[in-house]
């Protein structure tokens, strides 16, 4: 399986680092967050804000289970540090991360998959 992170863009903003595309199972999924708490760097998939019972709540466009939500979100940092738009070796905290957040001085290298030149065999159609 392969996932890219297209399109980042840098935005510090609290927890937010940027925006960012993923490619996944030949499906781009627009609108996703690179987030980072004090357990670690996170990838949130998009939301829309509803009203609901009065009130206006945030719900996720898209569910991932756990594992495969991991899975993603060790491709998706591993592939926005071999870009070069993050760095991860000992620069994050280790507080008993959650499952998706990155481990300290975890290391990605094994998930990055360099691009190839162009003729993708990943394509579906």
């Amino acid at each position: 399986m392969t996932v890219s992170a297209l399109n980042f863009k840098p935005f510090e903003r609290g927890a937010m680092r940027g925006f960012l595309d993923l490619r996944y199972h030949g499906l781009t999924i627009k609108g996703c967050r690179l987030m980072e708490s004090n357990n670690g760097l996170w990838v949130a998939l998009p939301q829309k804000e509803i009203e609901q019972d009065g009130s206006r709540k945030w719900i996720d466009q898209l569910y991932l289970a756990a594992p495969e939500m991991e899975h993603v979100r060790k491709l998706a940092i591993a592939d926005l540090e071999a870009q070069g738009h993050i760095q991860t070796n000992g620069s994050q905290k280790d507080h008993g991360a959650r499952s998706n957040r990155q481990q300290q001085n975890e290391d990605l290298s094994e998930y990055y998959n360099p691009p190839t030149d162009g003729d993708s065999d990943d394509i579906p159609f």
